[in-house]
């Protein structure tokens, strides 16, 4: 004992610290921790020491390996029924005896990720727990002997956890039945055999739910007979195998009392759509009430089982399951093909530099969005594209013409846009900044030259020189000595006209305010020529 006892803790010190330590501060409880939370009532003490009022202990992580104190254990869990001590440090079969032996109400017991020896250990005859209802062994390695020499001292347990063992087969010579067991959790070894599980249900012919998923199985097929083997089977966990042929889920129809089925994930359902193999696996599983954790209705059944028809109709490989079904529902014609597509997808025409594209596009979306999208298609900036829509019907029809989306934020759908009609999209001009020809820039300066000039013949004369004739650009002032000229010749108007806007290039940058007033000026100018 003394060598085991620096090995880890004992149970019974980190029962009485976890539990039952009075004499601790706040600090000591409080172990670094801004809130500490008192679950449950506080112990009681009696003249044989402390008794837990909880019915649930549970020491995870503790480095316990030991019982310690049996009486102190065995007083103090007078009323215990779950104890979990997984995660710890445990080894020996004879530490697990002792403390089992000193929870004599415990039910439910977890010991597992705990060293235990792979080895077989033969217990006392003498030791029994009646009581233990379930056992959990998850990721103890221990060997397939030893857990029936468990269940040898356990004759009332209904459930047992044995996931995560790394189990490769399990063999038929165990020379053992247990009747009482009911479910059984396997999931997560290396089991590919289904004799296996079918040896398990000889092992437990009272078996009601087996979870054995994540397991490599490459078949639901054996020489076994499986009406014998899992007679009592409800519920079958078989998620995650490698499974590639209908042939095995067709096996598992022989399973007399199978209600419940757990498979999604297999190779022979990866090409399928969620909807289908629901329907698939329902058309074959006329008993199932539950797949994959969801309740079958009567109405699920028959839309599935009609479904099953119609997808098998057009398979040569028909299952004998489809000729049932086919007494029982009829034989049904193919549904129509129907292509159901979402209102705001709408298929038109792209058409730019002569080429016409179709897209389907999203009419959710606004003016902006789509001249971005047509900047990825056509490889042209979004802020140069013009793009005019056209109704196919209503130009056909004469009634209206292209129409311009000019309105970033104005959405597609507004426009009611049909199938078939057609945008075309143009580019706008760059407009760049000019350079100032030298003509502009020596005009400019004889002109502020002159406007410096105090001499009375500074002003413009026929006297200048020829350099100083040319014509300023276009001013509103020109244009309204014009419309206010009364007796001019009609010829010699359009020819000033001409001259006012000469042939230079334009500014950059114009104010739109003053392109109004010049438009303004230039019509008042052409009214007034038209009367004379």
């Amino acid at each position: 004992m003394a060598a085991t006892e620096l090995i880890g803790r004992s149970f019974s010190d980190a029962l009485y610290e976890r539990y039952c330590d009075f004499d601790a501060t706040f600090d000591d409880l409080k172990n670094g921790c801004d809130i500490v939370f008192f679950v449950g009532l506080s112990p009681k003490k009696t003249e044989s020491g402390l008794v837990l009022n909880a019915s649930t202990v549970v020491l995870t992580d503790e480095r316990i390996s030991h019982v310690g104190d049996r009486h102190a254990v065995e007083t103090s869990c007078l009323h215990v029924e779950l104890v979990d001590i997984s995660s710890n440090a445990f080894s020996d079969w004879h530490e697990i005896s002792l403390l089992l032996s000193s929870l004599p109400h415990v039910k439910t017991i977890n010991l597992s990720f705990n060293p235990f020896p792979s080895h077989l250990h033969i217990l006392p005859d003498k030791i029994q727990w009646p009581n233990l209802n379930t056992l959990c062994l998850n990721g103890s390695r221990i060997s397939l002997e030893m857990i029936v020499e468990l269940l040898k001292k356990t004759p009332n347990l209904e459930e047992l956890q044995i996931c995560s063992n790394n189990y490769t087969t399990i063999l038929s010579n165990y020379n053992f039945i247990h009747n009482h067991l009911r479910r059984v959790y396997i999931s997560n070894n290396n089991l590919t055999d289904w004799k296996s599980l079918c040896r398990l249900g000889c092992l437990f012919p009272s078996i009601e739910t087996l979870i054995a998923s994540d397991n490599p199985l490459r078949s639901f097929r054996s020489d076994d007979d499986i009406q014998v083997c899992l007679p009592n089977l409800h519920i079958l966990s078989v998620d995650q195998v490698q499974i590639t042929e209908w042939n095995d889920i067709i096996a598992l129809t022989k399973l007399p009392c199978l209600q419940a089925l757990r498979i999604y994930s297999a190779p022979l359902l990866k090409s399928y759509q969620k909807d289908e193999r629901f329907f698939l696996l329902l058309g074959y599983m006329k008993s199932l009430t539950k797949l994959n954790g969801s309740d079958i209705t009567a109405i699920e059944r028959e839309t599935s089982e009609r479904r099953f028809i119609r997808y098998y109709s057009q398979r040569d490989d028909k299952p004998q399951r489809y000729f049932e079904l086919i007494e029982k529902h009829g034989n049904l014609k193919p549904l129509a093909d129907i292509t159901i597509r979402a209102s705001y997808l709408i298929q038109v025409h792209l058409i730019y530099n002569h080429k016409t594209y179709d897209k389907e596009i999203d009419v959710r979306q606004t003016v902006q969005q789509f001249k971005k999208y047509l900047q990825e298609i056509f490889h042209i900036p979004w802020n140069r594209l013009r793009i005019f829509y056209v109704d196919d019907v209503a130009f056909n029809m004469g009634v209206c013409g292209p129409e311009e989306l000019k309105y970033p934020q104005r959405l597609l759908h507004t426009y009611n846009i049909h199938d078939g009609d057609q945008f075309h999209i143009d580019i706008k001009p760059d407009y760049r900044k000019p350079q100032k020809s030298n003509q502009i820039a020596n005009t400019s300066r004889r002109i502020r030259k002159k406007s410096t000039d105090n001499s009375p013949n500074s002003s413009f004369s026929s006297t200048s020189s020829e350099d100083d004739k040319i014509s300023l650009p276009f001013s509103f002032d020109s244009l309204q000595k014009l419309s206010n000229q009364t007796d001019i010749n009609l010829h010699q108007v359009f020819i000033q006209l001409d001259q006012l806007y000469p042939s230079v290039e334009k500014p950059s940058q114009l104010n739109d305010n003053d392109d109004d007033d010049l438009l303004f000026a230039a019509a008042m100018a052409c009214n007034q020529i038209k009367k004379t």
